[in-house]
């Protein structure tokens, strides 16, 4: 996605009409950066610690409808 400066408000509008509101929250989100630092420190947990995991995405209002 190319930089947008925050006074441009019109590209910003076309960037992110594509995306629903589940896609739009993401986004955001995934610019956050306690959400990053938070991922990023749930990741190095070096196991899959699926406990960890249900924190996060309670931490975070994170909801996965379907399963792998």
């Amino acid at each position: 996605m190319p930089t947008i400066r925050p006074w441009d408000a019109a590209p910003l509008r076309r960037a992110y009409a594509r995306l629903d509101s589940a896609g739009l929250a993401q986004e955001w989100l995934r610019h956050n950066p306690a959400y990053r630092r938070d991922h990023a420190a749930t990741m190095t947990t070096g196991t899959i610690d699926a406990e960890a995991w249900r924190a996060f995405a309670r931490r975070w209002g994170l909801r996965f409808p379907c399963r792998p």
